[in-house]
């Protein structure tokens, strides 16, 4: 069987649409699959790929619309894509939809956000997808609300178990971020919540950040909460694979600053969970409660700092002994099949 993934540029390590397909297609070759990456580049446009499939049995089409194109709008090159993938065995997998959905938005992200919108129904409309997947919940709710039905395809996260014979300190709460931090997270709702469980394991805090810190995000934040309230920092930049991994079993706490209904598209937070770590996270109510899920595997490890109940349940959690490492992209990939075979 062959399998052809379609996307916006191939950017290893700077891309996490590029490092899911690659994790992808190496566990593919597990399953003595063929897997080809048709991928836009600067002699290959979306319209190239459109006109020019390359023979395989099934499509996988990685969407994001800002990947396809830098203003998010690709209209005739992704109709002419629909007509020829029209027929053919196609899976949709929906990284990012439409622009503006969200109550906060402005109005040229609305307005943008209303012609995404339509291209992607056209999209589907006319390509007739065997299969429509999605990581996260805010997604599946929208393509769901407008007719265009999606399925749940887990999202794996992209650093590999690595052994280690290191035992976790058991005098300090470790506490550790990995991916964005976004500005809209609320750091000092979390610093209590911190200093709660702290107070109670009678253990000091040490908060670790591990890969790319920018300025005016909100790293600064985070930096001006620790300073208020005495919580020890340390920044480690970015590591290779293994080290992070072995970051992830020292530590006793992970933090996800992308909010609860997209939990499902953060790769790092996906990496966190499949390390068992328990993960601290934020519900931001811009979609409605019962239509929030997170993979039932990792249900009992996150912990939403809008719940009352938050620092009691976290300090039960950690009391317990920690389970084995959850092996993601083995798990993905055997879902996808199974959904567009």
């Amino acid at each position: 069987m062959k399998i052809c993934f379609l996307s916006g540029p191939n950017k290893p390590g700077k891309c996490g649409i590029s490092d899911y397909i690659n994790l992808l297609i190496s566990e593919f070759k597990n399953y003595k699959s063929e897997c080809e990456h048709f991928a836009i580049n600067k002699e290959r446009t979306l319209s190239d790929i459109a006109h020019n499939l390359p023979d395989a049995d099934i499509y996988s089409v990685q969407f994001a619309p800002y990947a396809f194109s830098p203003t998010g709008l690709s209209t005739k090159a992704l109709s002419d894509l629909a007509k020829s993938l029209k027929g053919r065995n196609t899976h949709v997998n929906f990284h990012e939809i439409w622009i503006g959905a969200y109550p906060n938005a402005t109005w040229k992200e609305k307005i943008v956000g209303w012609r995404q919108k339509k291209e992607i129904q056209n999209f589907i409309k006319i390509a007739t997808p065997n299969a429509v997947t999605c990581s996260n919940a805010a997604v599946i709710d929208r393509l769901n609300n407008t007719g265009s039905y999606a399925n749940y395809l887990y999202l794996c996260g992209g650093i590999p178990y690595a052994e280690n014979n290191e035992k976790r300190c058991s005098k300090v709460l470790q506490i550790v971020f990995f991916g964005t931090l976004y500005e809209t997270f609320p750091y000092d709702i979390l610093a209590k919540i911190i200093i709660q469980i702290s107070s109670f394991l009678k253990k000091p805090v040490q908060i670790n950040v591990l890969g790319r810190t920018r300025e005016n995000t909100g790293f600064n934040k985070l930096m001006h909460v620790s300073q208020k309230y005495g919580l020890n920092i340390s920044t480690l930049g970015e590591l290779p694979s293994d080290v992070i991994s072995k970051e992830f079993q020292m530590s006793d706490i992970g933090i996800c600053t992308t909010p609860y209904d997209i939990i499902g598209k953060s790769s790092t937070t996906a990496t966190m969970l499949e390390h068992r770590l328990p993960v601290l996270a934020f519900d931001d109510g811009d979609t409605p409660k019962n239509k929030l899920f997170v993979m039932s595997e990792f249900i009992d490890q996150i912990f939403l700092l809008n719940e009352d109940s938050t620092a009691d349940r976290m300090i039960s959690f950690l009391e317990k002994p920690r389970k084995s490492f959850f092996d993601g992209v083995a798990y993905t990939a055997k879902k996808m099949l199974d959904i567009v075979s």
